[in-house]
């Protein structure tokens, strides 16, 4: 496989691998914070892969809408991807800081090359 290609990178409630399948439950793109800075406590980033099979280094990046980094950057994991060049998996991400409303980009890179990312809209609550 000459690239390295993302199928899906999602956010996500909670991930389980249950006879070699992913479970991902409660998906989404958008939360609300009641005020700033706030942190979200828990979630997982949910991916699939595509690349050469072996052995590969893992990171993610998130960054807020200055394109700052949220957290230091995640990794490098070891990733070992099977000889068909899929392999997928989640990584939990606890007491994520949110400072600020705005757009958070999730960046996934292997062996240190960008594959793609999933972005996170961060939104004030709305006032009744």
């Amino acid at each position: 496989m000459p690239a390295n290609k993302l199928g899906y990178l999602v956010l996500c409630d909670a991930h389980g691998k249950i006879a070699g399948k992913d479970c991902i439950y409660g998906v989404f793109n958008r939360i609300y914070a009641g005020r700033f800075p706030a942190v979200h406590e828990q979630c997982f980033l949910a991916f699939e892969l595509w690349t050469s099979p072996g052995d590969h280094k893992l990171g993610v990046r998130i960054r807020n809408s200055d394109g700052a980094d949220v957290v230091p950057p995640l990794g490098p994991l070891d990733l070992k991807v099977a000889p068909v060049g899929q392999a997928s998996g989640a990584i939990q991400l606890r007491n994520l800081p949110l400072e600020k409303a705005g757009i958070y980009t999730f960046e996934i890179v292997v062996d240190g090359e960008s594959v793609g990312g999933r972005d996170l809209f961060v939104e004030p609550a709305p006032t009744r």
